[in-house]
């Protein structure tokens, strides 16, 4: 079975299979022992874990009253199953302490240790990623008072470091289209792992353009790279994620450039091919951060950097205005510049699409009232 591993010489995050002595690094071709390997990546993780996965917890004030009154039936099943799980959890074994905490809870529905167990064991194998929702929904839904330290909240703290340190070291990434429901639960639910949740989804968000921008990065090593056979993202829709970033991160900088990575610099390609889902998808994110529950700050962000994509503005220096707008006119719809509108509605630049772009709808004349308003913004904007 494929182990995490880390190689000696690079210090690059790869995956061994433990029933060989010995492999190499598909970073750099070392010679790797896997006893060694694999020490070197468990001494590395647990030297930024303060504690083995300790679930200690006062549970007559975490979990619900319905559960109080369980039957002692299947109880002593129940806690040989969870001794288990530890100890695989100990052992860096997440796919058979999943296993363990899951037949744990056959015996026990509502064990609220196993339940953290499970969801912990369950983020950390890095697979079904579309159930850690779910999985962080069950523990949430025996917590009482999710504000207090608790269970439940040390058990993620303990996956998210150690999920940092995978991708931090060329891990798989994890998919942003999938995890969205659990990164957006989590953070609304426990503030404290607020900014380190973030961090994670912002950079698995971004990790395709990586080698644009700094944005997001948890430090110098981070890979774009998959390791592994983890499936493509199937649908590329940024704005759902963008939104979940811009509202709990707390780094602007961060914010703005993210959002640039994701929409400004591969904007060339989007315009060209007249990607209309890609353009719906900015201009949906424009009219989602003006809803009036974003900050004034956050608006500007976001209506900055979808200026730039939408109308080309800041980076290509050689090209005229003109040249900009002749292009513009034949990717962008009448129906999509009425929607742009309401946010670059201070640009002189803009109206001058605007008003090219009328022209060519069937029917249209300047002698037309809309016409007659574009014009007189236009005279207004200009010096």
């Amino acid at each position: 079975m494929l182990e995490y591993c880390v190689c000696p010489k690079c210090e690059r995050m790869i995956m061994l299979d433990g029933e060989f002595p010995s492999g190499f690094c598909l970073y750099c071709g070392t010679h790797i022992l896997y006893a060694e390997a694999r020490e070197e990546l468990l001494e590395g993780l647990k030297t930024i874990i303060p504690d083995e996965l300790v679930l200690e917890a006062d549970l007559s004030e975490l979990i619900e009253e319905d559960g109080a009154g369980e039957d002692s039936y299947g109880v002593s099943e129940c806690r040989e199953e969870a001794d288990k799980g530890h100890e695989y959890m100990g052992k860096w074994d997440f796919e058979k302490a999943f296993a363990s905490y899951s037949r744990a809870l056959e015996w026990s529905p509502l064990d609220f240790e196993s339940m953290c167990g499970r969801m912990t064991a369950g983020i950390l194998r890095l697979k079904d990623v579309e159930q850690w929702e779910g999985y962080l929904s069950d523990c949430i839904a025996l917590i009482r008072s999710q504000a207090d330290w608790n269970m439940a909240q040390k058990a993620l703290e303990y996956a998210l470091d150690i999920m940092r340190k995978f991708l931090s070291k060329g891990g798989r990434f994890v998919s942003p289209h999938y995890t969205r429901g659990f990164f957006g639960k989590l953070m609304e639910s426990f503030p404290v792992l607020r900014k380190t949740a973030c961090d994670i989804f912002a950079h698995c968000l971004n990790v395709a353009y990586a080698p644009f921008t700094d944005a997001a990065r948890l430090d110098h090593e981070t890979t774009r790279f998959a390791v592994g056979d983890y499936p493509a993202e199937q649908i590329k829709e940024y704005r759902r994620g963008m939104l979940l970033v811009i509202r709990y991160h707390e780094d602007s900088h961060i914010k703005e450039s993210l959002c640039r990575a994701l929409y400004v610099y591969d904007r060339a390609v989007w315009l060209r091919n007249k990607d209309i889902a890609r353009i719906n998808d900015a201009i949906e994110l424009c009219e989602s951060v003006t809803d009036g529950s974003y900050p004034p700050q956050d608006v500007k962000i976001v209506i900055g950097a979808m200026y730039d994509f939408l109308m080309m503005g800041g980076l290509e220096q050689n090209t005229t205005p003109r040249e900009k707008r002749l292009f513009l006119s034949r990717v962008y719809t009448y129906e999509q510049v009425k929607r742009m509108e309401r946010f670059f509605g201070g640009y002189l630049f803009f109206y001058q699409l605007y008003g090219e772009i009328y022209l060519m709808q069937k029917k249209s004349s300047p002698l037309s009232a809309e016409y007659k308003r574009i014009q007189e913004k236009i005279k207004r904007l200009s010096p």
